[in-house]
């Protein structure tokens, strides 16, 4: 080994290493600076959104507002918003008491000037889908009883459509202890039916009683969907209605945690 070889190993890199980890360094930097600003987009458009919608909603706590795309200001150019979405807990509707509502939007058509101030109301979108779940505290009022608990049936993830089942656990009016039933929730139109398979626990010789206090129907356009129910689902503790629209235009009662009229859920 000459002496200039062993020099510049004891000395460490070379000048061109060293120019390559600075320009890497830098290149991470720059990457960072660029996601934080594309997150500051980001963030400002959802918070303007969500204050918007808790301006016309009686909410207990602001929505929670999501509008897609990596990175966000693609879409400046595209102008679509590839997804967005808004949750909303604890809202109020009448005749039911307390639910979460969910809008997701899909492919959503926006000008720069709206996808920065988050106004997606008058935007065309290619799929609207709106979910409202009930809890046992919400769906217990339809039944009347104040310690209702859901469960899936089946240790399974639950599935969806026009029909699912539920094990419904509570103590119906009229009764000193609790009964336990299986039950199928089946939409036939825009009419829920919720009726028993079978009685799981019940005091004796009431076992037409509890079947009855397991038996519900109603209109699913009363519910805050925007349309009839398309979809019903059991997950979480909760029953879950869905409705979805194509090829739409979205409007503020789409994003609102609003009741849409009056309820026909209540007796």
């Amino acid at each position: 080994m000459n002496t200039s070889t062993a020099a510049a190993d004891r000395t460490g890199p070379s000048r061109p290493r060293l120019r390559g980890l600075r320009a890497a360094g830098a290149l991470v930097v720059v990457f960072l600076l660029l996601w934080a600003a594309d997150s500051a987009l980001a963030s400002r458009a959802e918070a303007s959104l969500s204050s918007d919608i808790e301006e016309v909603s009686d909410l207990r706590a602001s929505p929670r507002v999501y509008l897609g795309g990596f990175p966000f200001a693609q879409v400046l150019l595209t102008g679509e918003l590839p997804d967005a979405s808004v949750d909303s807990l604890d809202v109020d509707v009448a005749g039911l008491g307390i639910a979460n509502t969910r809008t997701e939007l899909h492919q959503v058509s926006v000008s720069p000037q709206q996808a920065l101030r988050g106004d997606i109301v008058g935007a065309p979108a290619e799929m609207l889908l709106r979910r409202v779940s009930l809890d046992g505290v919400a769906f217990g009022q339809l039944l009347h009883m104040t310690d209702l608990d859901i469960s899936h049936p089946y240790d399974i993830s639950p599935g969806g459509g026009v029909a699912a089942e539920a094990q419904l656990t509570g103590t119906p009016p009229g009764f000193d202890e609790q009964i336990s039933g299986l039950v199928t929730l089946r939409l036939d139109g825009p009419e829920f039916h919720m009726e028993v398979v079978d009685v799981l626990t019940a005091p004796a010789g009431r076992v037409d009683d509890a079947e009855d206090a397991l038996t519900l129907n109603f209109d699913t356009r009363r519910l805050p969907l925007g349309g009839q129910a398309s979809a019903v689902s059991v997950g979480g503790g909760s029953i879950s209605f869905e409705s979805q629209r194509f090829n739409t235009v979205v409007a503020m009662s789409d994003l609102a945690a609003a009741d849409d009229g009056e309820s026909a859920l209540s007796d």
